[in-house]
């Protein structure tokens, strides 16, 4: 590899192309250029990893032409502080140079096999590989997909009730990817009143990578206040609404529903709930009686010890988090389900 090239970056600017990242992991979330140098020269951890591995999405492309872009899914190892592991990202280099030398050589050619046979290489799941075209369709300037408009009539109750299992996924990710454009914020705002079980899920699970007005946050708060007035609520249900709220403004009553979630007996036992907490809402946590009540909610369930080792070991590799992971189960008002739950992952390190 070309000394001056040491990173991803680096490689691109060469091809005077233009860069464009995206974490896939906790959520679909561009990632400034700036920060993905830093974190590349070492400068800094990775801010939102994901079992030991920084998951990204990484579009290459070039303005002048017409060629279409080159685009991959990788996951990079991180090292015990976070840290990038360079030579994991240099074999990713190398493959990237001989793709692009191929690309090169012949435009039409969209065989990435080059990169896929790299051990880096991954395929999200459906819900994020929508998303992620969705957002990358629109950076690019490109049209909407054959998707678009069957959807968009069927949430503005153009089409009938029955009509949803025909709608593609990639249609509805269109929709909640272009949030600010077209009235679809609200759109989406009235259709989730009346949308059937699938498609409001679908629809509230896109929207877990996206900006929620406050409208539309109010909507979802208020769905999620009316389900808990239910004698059972669905913790499902609930589930997606807290996924959907994960980019509303609407942080403080955010964060108080959370709270609320983790002190009702009825819903603090769903384990889906728990998860979404912590997997989707992660800088909620970054409060200290709802960091510490999330801990102590997973020391209560019934395998307490060993969802307690799970949820910490991912909580506390995330930079911002960490300091209040750690101050919550040092607190000395801890349960003593929480203290055995510390004394046991501590006792075996």
């Amino acid at each position: 590899m070309d000394a001056s090239i040491n990173t991803i970056s680096d490689f691109v600017k060469t091809l005077e192309a233009e860069i464009r990242v995206f974490d896939m992991g906790r959520k679909v979330e561009r990632i400034s250029n700036g920060l993905f140098q830093k974190f590349e020269n070492f400068e800094i951890p990775f801010p939102t990893p994901l079992q030991k591995h920084a998951w990204l999405g990484i579009v290459i492309w070039w303005q002048e032409t017409q060629q279409e872009p080159l685009i991959w899914f990788l996951k990079l190892p991180l090292d015990e502080q976070g840290m990038i592991i360079p030579a994991s990202r240099d074999d990713f280099i190398q493959r990237l140079m001989k793709a692009v030398q191929n690309r090169l050589h012949n435009p039409e050619s969209k065989d990435q096999s080059i990169l896929n046979e790299s051990e880096l290489a991954f395929t999200p799941n459906q819900e994020r590989m929508a998303s992620f075209h969705a957002k990358t369709s629109s950076f690019l300037g490109k049209t909407t997909s054959s998707y678009y408009e069957p959807a968009i009539s069927y949430l503005k109750k153009e089409g009938a009730p029955k009509d949803w299992e025909s709608l593609g996924l990639q249609g509805l990710a269109d929709i909640c990817s272009r949030l600010n454009e077209f009235d679809h914020e609200t759109i989406i705002n009235n259709a989730l009143v009346w949308l059937p079980e699938t498609p409001q899920a679908i629809v509230l699970s896109l929207l877990e990578n996206e900006t929620v007005g406050t409208e539309l946050s109010l909507t979802l708060l208020k769905m999620a206040e009316q389900e808990l007035k239910e004698d059972q609520p669905n913790g499902n249900k609930l589930s997606y609404l807290l996924r959907a709220m994960t980019g509303s403004k609407a942080i403080q009553k955010r964060q108080a529903l959370i709270l609320k979630l983790l002190s009702d007996d009825r819903c603090n036992k769903h384990i889906e709930i728990l998860a979404i907490i912590a997997g989707r809402l992660w800088h909620d946590l970054e409060n200290t009686e709802l960091c510490l009540s999330l801990f102590e909610q997973i020391a209560q369930q019934e395998n307490g010890q060993a969802l307690f080792v799970q949820f910490f070991l991912d909580l506390v590799a995330i930079p911002g988090v960490r300091p209040w992971v750690m101050n919550a189960i040092r607190n000395p008002e801890r349960s003593e389900e929480l203290s055995t739950c510390v004394g046991m992952l501590f006792g075996n390190r």
